[in-house]
């Protein structure tokens, strides 16, 4: 089940002025307020949440900050891509001629004047990404798109009681690991990120290790040393890895290759019992109800059928 039919986004490419306040609503946000179009049609998303918030509402942005996650970026392959999120390329973006650019407060504040004075700006806000559930209903209020949103989520919610009712007794013990670009450092997700508020709704149980953290305060992941390795068992682990950029990405690939031949990593159950499975960093910051999706795929692929 697919939440978004992606493929069916249209884009529309005909340049639209900045509004008058007859052709706009006020939007209040972390950074001010905002004209927002009340049809926006040349959305920039500057950031990977805010992209995947877009195609959830099946909005297809004009512009995306390079950055997205890899499983978004196929979807958009021909969108623009406008460099790093937070250092975003304003000649390239303005050439675009948005009529409405989101991103992430703690990126945009910098630079929000200069944003602004190309397209209306709005900011958003999000504490821990297991709050993501928020920030979509807001993006769904800036495009007015509520109705959708909700649906959207209810969707979501629907499938998510289906999967619940397939769940053992006792739960699957879940670890969440990222293996990091720096040597011999791994990242634990706990129950306040993305994919461990998804396991929450599921009813699966998590590490003792990362079984903490509130959606309304960071942080939500740790990072432990090859020493501390234990903690990253469970009964299955689902491991990711993650770079912004290509050479932070082959990084971590080469980190994953030589934590495979540790004899610390190799002496775990979940190893020794072949129940480590390589899934996207979605996981860990997906933060949208598209990478929700991707997240219950796994579940369904990866734990289900060893719960039953």
């Amino acid at each position: 089940m697919v939440l978004v039919a992606v493929g069916a986004i249209a884009c529309q490419t005909s340049p639209v002025a900045n509004p008058d306040a007859s052709d706009c609503r006020i939007v209040q946000h972390p950074l001010g307020e905002t004209c927002v179009p009340v049809q926006p049609s040349r959305v920039v998303a500057l950031d990977h949440t805010t992209a995947g918030n877009l195609l959830s509402l099946g909005v297809m942005p004009a512009g995306v900050a390079s950055n997205v996650l890899p499983e978004l970026a196929e979807l958009i392959p021909d969108v623009l891509r406008l460099g790093q999120s937070g250092q975003i390329n304003l000649e390239a973006l303005a050439a675009l001629q948005p009529d409405l650019i989101i991103g992430g407060a703690w990126e945009l504040e910098p630079t929000y004047d200069k944003l602004s004075a190309i397209a209306p700006t709005v900011a958003f806000e999000m504490q821990t990404t297991a709050d993501w559930q928020r920030p979509f209903r807001f993006h769904g209020q800036v495009l007015g798109l509520e109705s959708r949103a909700e649906a959207v989520l209810n969707q979501y919610q629907q499938r998510v009681e289906m999967l619940r009712n397939q769940v053992g007794s006792p739960p699957v013990q879940v670890s969440l690991v990222r293996v990091m670009a720096q040597s011999g450092q791994i990242g634990l997700y706990l129950k306040n990120c993305f994919g461990g508020s998804i396991l929450a709704d599921l009813g699966f149980s998590r590490p003792l290790s990362q079984n903490e953290g509130t959606p309304d305060q960071p942080p939500f992941s740790q990072l432990i040393s090859r020493e501390a390795i234990a903690q990253a068992d469970g009964d299955v682990i689902l491991l990711s890895t993650f770079g912004a950029t290509p050479e932070i990405a082959a990084a971590a690939e080469a980190e994953l290759e030589r934590l495979k031949t540790d004899p610390l990593w190799r002496s775990l159950q979940a190893v020794q019992q072949n129940q480590v499975y390589l899934v996207g960093h979605y996981w860990g910051a997906g933060n949208s109800p598209l990478a929700a999706d991707w997240v219950l795929d796994d579940v369904e692929q990866y734990l289900l059928q060893r719960s039953g």
